[in-house]
C-alpha cells in the first residue's frame, strides 16, 4: 500500500473559514439499518469462533444478521425421493427435524442485541420437489452442487416448511427461540439456476419465465404460513431477493404477472405464466435486492451491460419496477427497497483483476453506502461476509482475510467516509459512525493536520456538511471517533471524488 501524502499544519493555518453544515432532505430516513451476513462463521462456525464473529458484527455497527434457512439441512432423509413415513413437514417438533444450528445462531443474535432476517434458500430435500426423479440434477458450472436439488420445489410443502419455522422462531413462538425474527424472505435469488430450476421455457408464443411463475407460488405459500403463525410480522415478508445479473427484472415482473415492459400479460402468455383470472395483489413488505456489480468488482459508477439487470448504479430501475407494480395493483403502495446482500471482492486473496485492490475495496464500500443513503426508498444496506473464504475461486468479499487479518475495509465499514467534489474550493463530506446508538460527536481531520469540523451525527450515526475553503478538493480527510469505552477509531483517508448518483439508461 503506498504511503499517503499528508498536508502540513501550515497549510491548515492558512485556510479560510469553513462552510456550515447542511441537512440533506433527500437523505435516507432514520430507519435505514445495516445487515451483516456470514453463515459460515455466524451459523456454522466452520473457520472462526461463531460467538466472537457475531459479537464483532455488532461492535462494527450491524443492526441485524441475515441467515439462510437451508431446507435440506434441517430435514430428514433429504437425499431420498420419498418423504419419511409419519413426518409432518408443518410441525417443528416432528421427529427428524434438526434445528440446532438455527437455535444457536438466534441465541447468539439475541445476546448481542441483533435483529434476525431469515431467508429461505435451497437446496431442497429431494422429496420436496414436484418431480423427485429429477433430483439430483446437473447445474452447469457448479460441480459442488452435484448432489443438490432445486428442481420445481412444491409450493404446498414449502408453505408447510415455512409454517414449521414460523411456529418455532416467529414473534408469537414460545421461548427461548421465539420473538427474535424481524423479517422473512421466502426464497433466495430465484432468478439464478443454482437456486431455482427450471428458469425458462421457449414456446411458440414467446419465452415463459418459469422461475417467476414458480417464485410467485412459493412466495404466496410462504406468506400464508407467516401471516397465520407470525401474524405480527406479516407486513415484513420481503419479495425478490434477486441477484443483480441474469435478468432479475424479467423474473420480478413475471412473478407479478407483468411483462418485460411492466404491463399485464395478455392472450396466451397470460395463461402460460399462470396469470389467468383475477390477479391478486401480493402483500409484500418490501423489495429485497442484491445489487452487486458483475463479479462484485468495479465501483458505484460501473455501467451495466444489460437493461434488465439491477446493479447498484442502476437501482433507479427498481423504482420504475415498483411504480409499475403499484400502478397495476400488484403490490401495496410505498414499499421500500432492502439491500440484503452486498459487497466487493478484494485482491488479495483473489488474483489481480478478480478483485479490487485492498484500499479500493474500502473506498468502494463507503461510496456504495453513500449511494444508498441518498435514496430515501432504501431501508437497509448490507455486508456479505466478515471473513473471506480463502479460496480465490469463491466469493471473497470479507472485511477480514480467511486467517483473520483485518483488511482496510474493516475500519471503513465501522466509520464510512466519502468526500465529493462540488467545486475546486467546495466539497461535500459525508460519513457515519455505524456503531453509534445515539447522536455522537465526530472529528473530521486533515490527514496529518488538524480538525476541520466536529459534526454531530443523527440518531443513526449519519452526518453531512459542505466544506468551503481554498483547495478543498485537494484535501485528504479522515474521521475519528472515540467510543464509550475510550477506544479511538479512525476512518480511511478519503480524497474528493465526483458526486455519487445513479446512472440513467
Amino acid at each position: 500500500m503506498s504511503r499517503l501524502v499528508l498536508l502540513t499544519v501550515a497549510a491548515l493555518l492558512s485556510a479560510a473559514a469553513l462552510g456550515a453544515a447542511v441537512p440533506d432532505r433527500a437523505a435516507a430516513g432514520p430507519k435505514q439499518i445495516s445487515i451483516f451476513q456470514d453463515d459460515a462463521n455466524f451459523v456454522v462456525g466452520s473457520t472462526h469462533d461463531a460467538d466472537a464473529a457475531v459479537a464483532e458484527a455488532k461492535a462494527l455497527g450491524a443492526d441485524a444478521i441475515r441467515v439462510f434457512v437451508v431446507w435440506s439441512a434441517v430435514s430428514p432423509d433429504a437425499r431420498e425421493r420419498t418423504r419419511p413415513a409419519g413426518f409432518d413437514v408443518a410441525d417443528p417438533d416432528s421427529e427428524g427435524y434438526d434445528w440446532s444450528r438455527y437455535d444457536t445462531v438466534i441465541e447468539r443474535a439475541k445476546r448481542n442485541g441483533l435483529r434476525v432476517f431469515l431467508a429461505f434458500t435451497p437446496e431442497i430435500p429431494y422429496w420436496a420437489s414436484e418431480q423427485p426423479r429429477r433430483c439430483p440434477h446437473r447445474i452447469g458450472g457448479y460441480d459442488h452442487l452435484a448432489d443438490s436439488c432445486m428442481w420445481n420445489p412444491s409450493p404446498r410443502l414449502f408453505g408447510q416448511f415455512v409454517a414449521a419455522v414460523a411456529k418455532r422462531y416467529g414473534r408469537g413462538a414460545p421461548a427461548p427461540y421465539g420473538g427474535q425474527v424481524d423479517y422473512w424472505s421466502p426464497w433466495n435469488e430465484p432468478n439464478l439456476e443454482h437456486y431455482l430450476m427450471p428458469q425458462t421455457k421457449r414456446t411458440r408464443w414467446g419465452m415463459v419465465d418459469l422461475a417467476g411463475k414458480r417464485y410467485r407460488a412459493l412466495w404466496q405459500a410462504a406468506y400464508r404460513s407467516i401471516a397465520r403463525y407470525d401474524r405480527r410480522n406479516r407486513g415484513r415478508v420481503l419479495f425478490g431477493e434477486t441477484a443483480a445479473i441474469s435478468s432479475p427484472l424479467d423474473t420480478l415482473h413475471a412473478a407479478l404477472c407483468l411483462d418485460q415492459r411492466g404491463m399485464p400479460f395478455k392472450g396466451r402468455m397470460r395463461r402460460l405464466q399462470g396469470c389467468g383470472g383475477r390477479v391478486r395483489r401480493l402483500p409484500i413488505g418490501g423489495l429485497a435486492l442484491h445489487p452487486y456489480n458483475n463479479y462484485a468488482i468495479g465501483s458505484v459508477f460501473t455501467r451495466a451491460a444489460t437493461k434488465d439487470s439491477l446493479p447498484m448504479a442502476h437501482l433507479h430501475r427498481a423504482h420504475t419496477f415498483l411504480r409499475a407494480a403499484q400502478r397495476h395493483k400488484r403490490i401495496p403502495p410505498r414499499r421500500g427497497i432492502y439491500v440484503t446482500e452486498f459487497g466487493f471482492q478484494s485482491s488479495p486473496p483473489n488474483p489481480f483483476g478478480d478483485g479490487l485492490p485492498l484500499v479500493r475495496q474500502a473506498a468502494a464500500l463507503n461510496e456504495a453506502d453513500r449511494l444508498f443513503w441518498g435514496d430515501r426508498r432504501i431501508r437497509s444496506v448490507a455486508q456479505y461476509e466478515l471473513f473471506d473464504v480463502g479460496n480465490p475461486d469463491e466469493f471473497n468479499t470479507g472485511l477480514r482475510f480467511a486467517d483473520g487479518e483485518a483488511k482496510p475495509s474493516l475500519a471503513a465499514y465501522r466509520l464510512p467516509l466519502v468526500v465529493s467534489r462540488l467545486a475546486a474550493n467546495r466539497v461535500e463530506v459525508w460519513g457515519q459512525v455505524r456503531p453509534a446508538e445515539r447522536p455522537v460527536r465526530v472529528r473530521v481531520e486533515i490527514a496529518g493536520g488538524g480538525v476541520v469540523r466536529r459534526p454531530r451525527t443523527n440518531a443513526r450515526g449519519f452526518y453531512r456538511f459542505v466544506l468551503r475553503r481554498p483547495g478543498a478538493a485537494r484535501l485528504r480527510l479522515r474521521a475519528a471517533w472515540t467510543d464509550g469505552g475510550g477506544e479511538l477509531h479512525r476512518s480511511r483517508v478519503a480524497r474528493a471524488g465526483k458526486p455519487i448518483a445513479y446512472r440513467r439508461d
